[in-house]
């Protein structure tokens, strides 16, 4: 199958911000306090400020979303790119190779394009409106686990945001009764494996745009559901992700309710 335009491009940015992001690391980060526990690196910006470049010189007309620098709020634009410099930021600033990098591209409101890069084991996820999910190039597909007790589950790593929000008895309960769970502090890296199939589920409290903007879509791509959780499908303005192959959405959405 022939590569569209959007995927050359969308691969071609992943492929050089990584680039950057390594040269970046190897130079010594600088690092910058946006809030407590709420860091940015001099990677972070380069990466951003790639990206951001290579959409002004292609689609000058689209607006962009990113964590970093690039707020414009038009959710519902005819061309809106969405992009995460380096989902993952606090990993990558303890030398821990879990993060990636994402780009989205979305019109009024629906995805038509996204990837991912897993720079750390060189993973990259794609996919476009009308086209299957890809892998490295190769097509994929989410698990075929159906049986909750068999189910290997990724959790959002932020706990005082869950047991504040009021789901730490659920997320507990959820680990005692599936095969087993793990937090890894990138969204990208959990729904990632969910849509290749190292996963079943994943959870996310509260995550922004930039976050899953482009991995929720392939996840959905590669035959996975993703609602928030109430069950309603997902959108730029949701914060709370279940990802799943599918099989036991409906009950894990129940378990994840849990009270005692």
């Amino acid at each position: 199958m022939l590569m569209s335009s959007m995927q050359a491009f969308i691969e071609s940015c992943l492929a050089d911000a990584a680039k950057t992001v390594e040269r970046e690391q190897k130079a010594g980060l600088k690092i910058t306090a946006k809030a407590r526990n709420n860091m940015a690196t001099s990677a972070d910006f380069a990466s951003e400020s790639l990206i951001v470049g290579r959409i002004r010189k292609n689609y000058p007309s689209s607006l962009i979303l990113s964590e970093e620098s690039y707020e414009q709020g038009n959710l519902l634009a005819d061309s809106l790119f969405v992009i995460d410099p380096i989902d993952g930021t606090h990993n990558f600033i303890q030398g821990m190779p879990l993060y990636g990098i994402s780009i989205a591209h979305f019109s009024s409101g629906r995805p038509t394009a996204g990837g991912t890069y897993l720079p750390g084991q060189k993973m990259l996820f794609y996919s476009e409106k009308g086209k299957k999910a890809t892998l490295n190039g190769k097509s994929m597909s989410v698990t075929k686990t159906a049986r909750l007790e068999d189910f290997f589950i990724m959790c959002d790593s932020r706990l005082h945001t869950i047991q504040d929000l009021g789901y730490m008895e659920g997320i507990v309960h959820l680990e005692r009764i599936s095969q087993h769970t793990r937090c890894l502090g990138s969204a990208v890296y959990d729904m990632g494996y969910v849509s290749c199939g190292m996963a079943d589920a994943a959870i996310h409290i509260k995550l922004k745009p930039y976050d899953f903007a482009a991995a929720a879509f392939i996840v959905g791509q590669a035959g996975g559901k993703v609602t928030d959780f109430e069950g309603r499908a997902w959108s730029l303005k949701t914060r709370q992700f279940l990802s799943s192959n599918g099989l036991q959405h409906k009950r894990l959405l129940e378990e994840l309710h849990t009270k005692k």
